[in-house]
């Protein structure tokens, strides 16, 4: 019987034990930053998820795959506090091939009535958009925080044949300048389209009849008439308030957030 009560005493024991904590943000992150910056970028064309990347390089060091799979799900909360920590992750996602590769096809149903010019793309990635607008005559300059998307694009974009512009830069800092645009493609940029200094910055930027082409998820939604009202001083050509997963062939956050889309003529 003593036996017994040792023995369970000690299995009361080990289980009254606290888990070993989880590693603090701190040194979450830093070992993120670490990985992302030894990363090689795979071929151009080649695509793996970054999760899946960075979830077998924790298993190879002795991480459990569930708390491997915790931890990226962290990165992906704790990323969001800076811009910095932004430029991170997008290059490890470029890294990887992130990003969808086929152009918008909001930007291909709306080019195609256009007379080509200079465009420029906020958050140009990959550059699947530009290179496609380059392809067709326009001059495209487009601009990202993430200098492993700019090399990407540059690789796409001789690859293809095409000649763009890409410049490091993000939305607080870059000057879009003063008559300058034909056509500005935000697609999926972390730009919000209900952020009136938008429809301000781009009516100066853009050349007499210019044309933003805006798609975005977009979590609390807006309705076709909110979205007519923040861009008023503009034509709109073309403005839908989608439910999540109606678009589902672009991006992932629109499968389970809605979307929004427009295309506005400046006055």
């Amino acid at each position: 019987m003593s036996t017994v009560i040792a023995l369970l005493g000690f299995v009361a024991l080990v289980f009254a034990q606290p888990a070993a904590p989880a590693q603090d943000d701190a040194k979450v992150w830093s070992h993120y930053e670490a990985w992302v910056a030894a990363l090689p970028a795979l071929p151009p064309g080649e695509r793996v998820a970054q999760v899946d990347r960075y979830v077998q390089q924790l298993v190879s060091e002795g991480v459990a795959k569930d708390e491997a799979t915790r931890r990226f799900e962290r990165i992906n909360v704790i990323r969001r506090a800076s811009s910095a920590r932004e430029m991170v992750y997008w290059n490890g996602s470029f890294k990887s091939g992130g990003g969808p590769d086929a152009p918008l096809q909001l930007l291909q149903e709306t080019v195609r009535h256009l007379k080509p010019g200079r465009a420029i793309e906020p958050g140009v990635g990959r550059g699947r958009n530009a290179i496609w607008l380059a392809g067709l005559g326009w001059d495209v300059t487009g601009y990202d925080i993430a200098k492993d998307a700019l090399t990407a694009a540059q690789a796409a974009a001789k690859r293809a044949g095409a000649r763009i512009s890409t410049v490091e830069g993000n939305h607080d800092t870059f000057d879009f300048g003063t008559a300058q645009w034909d056509l500005i493609l935000c697609a999926y940029c972390y730009m919000d389209i209900d952020d009136p200094r938008w429809p301000l910055a781009f009516a100066r930027a853009l050349r007499p009849g210019g044309v933003v082409v805006f798609q975005t998820s977009l979590n609390p939604r807006r309705s076709v008439a909110e979205l007519a009202a923040i861009w008023k001083d503009f034509h709109i050509l073309r403005a839908e308030d989608l439910d999540a997963g109606m678009e589902s062939n672009d991006w992932a956050p629109s499968r389970t957030v809605p979307t929004a889309r427009l295309v506005a003529r400046r006055k």
